[in-house]
């Protein structure tokens, strides 16, 4: 028998006119839910106005501007109010809302499927009886295609159940070293310090608790891999053709790896829309060791 699966990516989605871009659909929601304004100054290292981009980010948070984070929660010792200490702490707990942003982002997505109509080109893509693995959120294979549930695995969660997953790949945070002034003069010399050893050298409890809060907090938005799922799902079946439609292939090789030593006789279709997916895919399969595949340009 002939099985066909599915790499279904965040394109799928865009080509159907879901609101489903980092920026600004994700992005907007994320700094309205964020109470401290210069909370994702923490990301603003490199440009990351793509999803991939910014999954890869949220491993290399900034440090150096947690002066701007904290700079209007200094604990006040001259007070007699506590609060006037701890509100740096309460400020820390209350940054960085990452999975309620997470879960509006895909709500608002899903709220949109009963204005979306099938498309001709994925109608003609879709026989019958494909499985598919799907990296988004939303429902649109099942509502819009009536694709059955138990053909689709939302590896990383799907709406409704409140298994989202988003973040950087376990194993990669990095944070950028701290440029510590010696001095403490402003003016340097400076020295590269680690975010744990700058943060373990705070005498001021307050702040080091804040620090500590916000490095906790920003190390958890990670994903772990989910290739016991993939494993599950496709027990039993003998895949002749692995389809990529809408993924960047810029992130979760994994999968692709995992698909790929399991099923090495497969021939591997790619799509892809600019000049950037193209060389993500070229440098992919080099990665990976993918030989027999194509790629067609959209």
């Amino acid at each position: 028998m002939h099985n066909i699966l599915f790499i279904i990516g965040n394109g799928f989605d865009l080509a159907h006119g879901l609101p489903t871009k980092f920026n600004p659909d994700f992005k907007e929601i994320a700094e309205k839910n964020e109470s401290n304004p210069y909370f994702w100054e923490l990301y603003q290292t490199e440009e990351a106005d793509i999803w991939s981009d910014f999954e890869n980010l949220l491993a290399k948070p900034d440090f150096n501007t947690l002066g701007e984070v904290f700079d209007d929660y200094s604990p006040d010792y001259l007070s007699d109010r506590e609060s006037d200490r701890d509100e740096i702490v309460l400020q820390a707990g209350m940054s960085g809302n990452l999975k309620e942003s997470l879960e509006e982002f895909a709500n608002q997505a899903e709220g949109k499927l009963a204005n979306v109509t099938p498309r001709r080109f994925f109608e003609d893509l879709f026989t019958n009886g494909e499985l598919y693995i799907n990296f988004n959120y939303t429902h649109t294979l099942e509502q819009v295609y009536g694709v059955e549930i138990d053909r689709v695995l939302h590896v990383h969660g799907e709406v409704g159940n409140g298994n989202l997953l988003l973040g950087y790949p376990e194993g990669d945070f990095s944070p950028e070293d701290i440029q510590e002034d010696i001095r403490q003069k402003g003016r340097g010399p400076y020295r590269d310090t680690s975010i744990k050893e700058y943060i373990n050298s705070l005498e001021d409890y307050y702040i080091r608790t804040a620090h500590e809060i916000l490095i906790n907090k920003v190390e958890s938005f990670k994903k772990e891999f989910k290739i016991e799922l993939v494993e599950r799902f496709l027990s039993g079946y003998i895949i002749d053709e692995i389809i990529v439609y809408g993924h960047s292939c810029a992130i979760d090789f994994p999968y692709f790896g995992f698909l790929n030593v399991t099923f090495p006789f497969a021939h591997w279709k790619f799509f892809s829309f600019d000049e950037q997916t193209i060389m993500n895919i070229e440098m992919m399969v080099c990665h990976i060791g993918i030989r027999n595949y194509s790629v067609v340009e959209k």
